[in-house]
């Protein structure tokens, strides 16, 4: 099992994308943040080609996300 961390930031709707992503399938947590980045994703996925798809397709794509920074979780 993968896991990653996403920080991302989004145009001023934290609240309303916060939601959207808590249902994106592979997110696990997800949490508003104060400082550089809006909010901080944690997925889980079965495949690093899973992991890219859940961030491309799932995190990426959602109304309100400007950009993001991913960090792939070591254990």
């Amino acid at each position: 099992m993968l896991s990653a961390l996403v920080l991302v930031n989004t145009a001023g709707v934290e609240d309303k994308v916060l939601e959207n992503l808590k249902s994106v399938e592979g997110v696990e947590e997800a949490y508003s943040l104060y400082g550089v980045y809006d909010l901080m994703i944690k997925v889980k996925a079965m495949s690093i080609d899973k992991l890219q798809d859940i961030i491309k397709l799932g995190i990426r794509q959602t109304a309100g996300v400007t950009s993001l920074v991913t960090l792939l979780l070591i254990e």
